[in-house]
């Protein structure tokens, strides 16, 4: 019931399900044709239905994919968010791949905070698991993202078993000469999709395990002083942060205060659950007057927020998990 009653103040724009990259864990197989997708809306459109969320709340837009950078009309979207005074914050979760060509224009528009996934640091171990030779664009995008001045740089990793979980001490490392905050999340499986022969539950890495590993390298402290970013750990001679998060399993419904819209105009309180509201039809009314059924179909998915996050019957990509994550 608290959930039905809590402010939805974080949006999750998922603005592609496409992805410049093909990792193993995600894209099992990789496709020799492209699959069908619906048609998305037109930013203008999408713009409409966006608007009357953050007039009744919505404080925080987090661009999450796929990859949001392939799409051409994320810039005159971002222009049109700025320019309401309502919205405090925006982040925008990438790959890094494309990142240094666009950190300069992300920065000019206002995006002070980015996330970077990455799961290796490791040249040969980066291709085998995304299957694609870019950890170099992923470094020059992060070093870009410092230039520029970008003020708040995460870099997410999934821990997986035999993939990268020898590459932990690392990827912690990174805190040592950089003022990053390095997010450890824990691989949670949802569903039985078979990776190489192997079960998706085989990748499966303890976060209790991921922080005993760095305990025993160096002990990492405590930040003091953030209450509201509790479970931040630092080195005591380190320049950035340390945090552990397990996307899916630490979730909880009851007190989530994010909603899910994609691009396709489908409202939802969660990607786990298919408690959707189709609010595409409201763009044939006339400019202005949308927000009431926008309004309406808010009203629908906050009551249909499950308890629990739903068990899946359909295997779901891995990338899915970042939805979960608050920025």
């Amino acid at each position: 019931m608290a959930s039905k009653r809590r402010i939805q103040d974080t949006l999750k724009l998922l603005v592609t399900d496409g992805c410049n990259l093909s990792c193993t864990y995600c894209v099992p197989a990789l496709q020799t044709k492209k699959s069908s997708r619906r048609k998305g809306l037109k930013h203008t459109e999408l713009f409409r239905l966006v608007r009357p969320l953050i007039e009744q709340g919505v404080t925080n837009i987090d661009f999450r994919g796929g990859e949001p950078l392939t799409k051409k009309w994320l810039y005159p979207f971002l222009e049109e968010l700025i320019r309401m005074p309502q919205v405090k914050r925006i982040s925008l979760l990438t790959n890094g791949v494309v990142l240094k060509d666009h950190a300069g224009d992300l920065q000019q528009l206002g995006v002070k905070e980015l996330g970077i996934h990455v799961d290796s640091l490791d040249f040969e171990r980066y291709m085998k698991i995304t299957r694609g030779d870019h950890l170099y664009r992923v470094y020059a995008g992060l070093q870009e993202a410092e230039r520029v001045g970008i003020s708040k740089i995460r870099v997410y990793v999934m821990i997986l078993r035999g993939l990268n979980h020898k590459e932990i001490i690392d990827f912690a490392l990174l805190t040592k000469e950089n003022a990053y905050e390095v997010v450890f999340l824990e691989y949670s499986p949802y569903d039985a999709n078979q990776v190489g022969g192997e079960s998706r539950a085989n990748l499966h890495y303890p976060l209790a395990k991921i922080r005993e590993e760095i305990d025993n390298f160096q002990k990492l402290l405590p930040v003091e002083g953030q209450p509201s970013r509790a479970g931040l750990f630092r080195f005591e001679d380190g320049k950035g942060v340390i945090r552990f998060v397990s996307p899916v399993k630490a979730h909880k419904c009851v007190q989530c205060s994010r909603i899910v819209l994609t691009t396709e105009g489908l409202l939802s309180p969660c990607f786990l659950t298919d408690k959707v509201v189709d609010l595409r039809p409201l763009l044939a009314l006339k400019e202005g007057q949308e927000a009431p059924g926008v309004m309406d179909g808010l009203r629908k998915v906050v009551r249909s927020r499950p308890r629990k996050i739903p068990k899946l019957d359909k295997p779901f990509r891995n990338c899915t998990q970042f939805t979960f994550l608050d920025e």
